[in-house]
């Protein structure tokens, strides 16, 4: 047996071991945050107990009538009430005196590896994002922080892994330190020596300047909501539920005034989070804001973009305005729900392809402007696209013309049209993770399939629906052939290069 250990120089030291790197450092200069975090920790304690009673609220005035539920109150007596009022006065002083033990150990470093932070009492948490790890870095308003002028800024770490929340912090703070991380992760990722700014000043150097490419008025956020049949239906909801207040006694209708608040605090809640919506070109990414009661920022590296979706609802034609949401491998997009992709709610056409080009500068095509004056506006067969056949309107019978398929150099494009919306997708060759063919009964019948291009996150639709067999085999082989010679190439657009491409 041989033998992997030199006898003969047995006297050679063993090469030491590489030093792993010194997390805990007393000479590190921590942070704390403000003192206002302490008052939203208690609150969300009180928004707890109101969601409890109005719950039970509700469920009481379903299950026996009004009346009833006040009588039942007012024979409780006095003596319950101040009971009650102290049990919620007790849980008030107990929340306040645990949010400042949690506030007293909670704090963060900026250091040369990356952000150090530690939490907790008993349980203790020590975290560290290097700085490789970092995806992006935004700053959110909720809206007892924006009354304080206050803000959070969210780390996001690559990966999907743990991420950061760094405040409440002052809103300069906030921008300060935002701009002290891009800066430090930049100098990291070229391999140079960190250097810690000072951040407590806030405020934005010309360097870390964000270019506007993007800003929704609040003229056309409001008449894209009027023309909308969401309105339409929440004012013919609220037109009934007057209506059986007059006619019924005002107990009967409770649950259904109850009903119709919910439906319009939705209408509310929409119209918040699209509000002020601006999109700014950042030094690592589009970098998207919007919010009226809380701002929430989001940022979109270019480089990580699978798949794109430009799609226009029927009722918005004759303004020409389009939505624009993307596929992206983050952490953000992938969780949450679909309007956390959506960078451009109501753009128009010029904004909506500006912003594709931003995104995706390469259309593997001769002549990109026509080609997307037919992907948008065209229907039926073309030298380019493969469209759906005759056969398919019994299954589609308002979108079938518009329905076509065409693979370029860099991407797979895909035309929809439908009585509600139509759109195109662009589904990057080298992001995909599988191909797939399908039939259902009807459509082996009539000889069609549908291609299926199979992605870690589906945010954007990538399935061609109701082609015929023979074009669904045929641009199934061509996408894997050409796919295949696309990864090869693995031709990417840097960070830098796309900030040279855009000027960011």
């Amino acid at each position: 047996m041989s033998s992997f250990i030199n006898d003969d120089d047995e006297s050679s030291p063993t090469p030491p071991l590489t030093p792993a790197p010194q997390i805990e450092d007393e000479s590190l200069q921590w942070h704390r945050f403000a003192k206002a975090t302490m008052l939203g920790a208690a609150l969300r304690l009180w928004a707890f107990v109101a969601v409890i009673v109005f719950a039970f609220g509700q469920q009481s005035l379903t299950d026996r009538d009004a009346d009833d539920v006040w009588d039942f109150l007012a024979n409780l007596g006095i003596i319950w009430l101040w009971r009650v009022l102290g049990i919620l006065a007790g849980l008030g002083i107990l929340a306040t005196i645990g949010a400042a033990i949690s506030w007293h150990f909670k704090r963060f470093a900026i250091t040369q590896e990356g952000i150090q932070f530690k939490s907790g009492v008993f349980i203790k948490k020590h975290l560290h994002l290097r700085w490789d790890r970092i995806q992006s870095v935004d700053v959110t308003q909720q809206f007892l922080a924006r009354l304080l002028k206050m803000g959070t800024v969210k780390v996001e770490s690559a990966g999907g892994g743990d991420g950061l929340e760094l405040g409440l912090l002052s809103r300069d703070q906030c921008e300060g330190l935002r701009q002290a991380i891009l800066v430090a992760e930049n100098q990291a990722r070229l391999g140079e020596t960190v250097r810690i700014g000072d951040w407590s000043g806030g405020g934005l150097s010309a360097a870390a300047r964000e270019d506007s490419v993007y800003h929704l008025s609040p003229k056309r956020l409001l008449l894209s909501m009027v023309v909308s049949p969401s309105l339409l239906i929440g004012i013919l909801s609220l037109a009934g539920t007057i209506a059986l207040v007059v006619l019924e006694s005002g107990t009967a209708a409770l649950p259904l005034i109850l009903v119709m608040a919910g439906a319009l605090w939705n209408i509310v809640k929409a119209f918040s989070k699209k509000w002020d919506t601006s999109v700014f070109l950042a030094a690592n990414g589009v970098r998207a804001r919007a919010g009226l009661f809380s701002t929430t920022a989001t940022t979109t590296p270019p480089g990580r973009v699978h798949a794109v979706e430009i799609y226009q609802p029927m009722w918005w034609r004759r303004f020409d305005w389009w939505i624009l949401q993307v596929t992206v491998a983050s952490s953000v997009l992938e969780t949450e729900d679909d309007e956390s992709a959506v960078i451009l709610p109501v753009a128009t056409r010029e904004e909506a392809l500006r912003m594709l080009w931003v995104l995706a500068p390469d259309l593997g095509v001769d002549e990109p402007d026509a080609f997307l004056r037919e992907t948008l506006d065209g229907a039926g067969p073309s030298q380019l696209f493969v469209a759906a056949p005759r056969q398919s309107r019994f299954l589609d019978p308002f979108g079938w013309k518009r329905n076509a398929m065409t693979i370029t150099r860099t991407a797979a494009v895909m035309r929809w049209g439908g009585l509600w919306r139509r759109s195109m997708k662009m589904v990057l060759h080298d992001h995909y993770q599988s191909l797939g063919l399908s039939a259902g009964p009807w459509e082996k019948r009539l000889g069609l399939a549908n291609v299926k291009m199979r992605m870690v996150a589906t945010t954007v639709g990538t399935e061609q629906t109701h082609l015929r067999l023979e074009d669904a085999q045929a641009l199934l082989w061509e996408e894997s052939r050409v796919g295949a010679q696309r990864r090869q190439v693995a031709e990417k657009e840097s960070i830098e290069a796309w900030r040279a491409r855009v000027g960011a």
